[in-house]
């Protein structure tokens, strides 16, 4: 598993995160692109394969789990901004 051959033929564009917020961001992309990935290829199989649908439907719903672990760890570690209140738009403009 060459990391050079694997960022070529990956479905997924990886790109180098310079904090760990970004890394867990650039993972959670890379994980939602699997996701929709699978949810293809579950489509794909449909009633022709189930057997094969089943695996890659196994295969989803952990990859779904990944991406709501990492949504989880970015909230942690880059809480969402707080809505501006009404007051402090009043503010922010009268100056």
């Amino acid at each position: 598993m060459n990391p050079a051959v694997v960022t070529h033929v990956s479905h997924s564009e990886y790109k180098e995160g310079e904090s760990l917020a970004e890394m867990i961001r650039e993972d959670l992309v890379a994980e939602r692109i699997a996701i929709e990935t699978y949810r293809e290829v579950v489509s794909f199989f449909g009633e022709k394969d189930p057997t094969s649908r089943r695996l890659i439907e196994e295969i989803l719903a952990t990859e779904e789990e990944h991406a709501d672990e990492f949504a989880k760890l970015l909230a942690k570690i880059e809480p969402a901004p707080k809505p501006e209140t009404h007051e402090s738009v009043k503010q922010a403009t009268s100056h």
